[in-house]
């Protein structure tokens, strides 16, 4: 995996986002090591979170120059401060969250991509301010226009 990600950094100038499995082990690896940006996904509950600070720490050691955090499945106000709080002490950078919404199993259960179950969903909403911030920090020139981008 480690020279399929070398070489499409190397051959291509094309943004290649990889999906990879949740956890240490393709950073620990030094599997995303070409990457110019890592996408951390966590969720409102502690290991999650912890595993992402993890995650963080591992990126940075790396020299990943633009880690970002992505809180998915938020319920409310209180799993927002509490992620809010927790990245902040941990100089975690939180691009955004992800509400907590129903219709997301439902499209699963549909055989339907969420965005075809329902365009105005609150999820598929989230999810699509986070693509423009994502847009917009490759115009502020953060390399993301050529970029490689990790979502573990």
């Amino acid at each position: 995996m480690r020279a399929l990600i070398q070489e499409m950094v190397e051959q291509y100038d094309q943004p290649t986002i990889v999906d990879m499995e949740a956890g240490l082990e393709h950073l620990s690896r030094g599997t995303i090591r070409y990457v110019d940006c890592i996408l951390i996904i966590i969720e409102p509950y502690f290991k999650s979170m912890e595993t992402g600070a993890q995650l963080n720490r591992l990126a940075k050691e790396l020299e990943i120059k633009h880690v970002y955090c992505i809180a998915n499945k938020v319920r409310g106000t209180e799993d927002e401060r509490a992620l809010e709080t927790f990245c902040a002490e941990r100089e975690m950078n939180l691009l955004g969250m992800i509400p907590n919404d129903d219709s997301l199993i439902t499209a699963d259960r549909a055989n339907l991509a969420p965005l075809d179950y329902d365009t105005n969903g609150i999820a598929v909403m989230a999810i699509s301010e986070l693509s423009n911030k994502l847009i917009n920090l490759d115009r502020k020139s953060t390399r993301l226009n050529s970029s490689h981008v990790l979502i573990p």
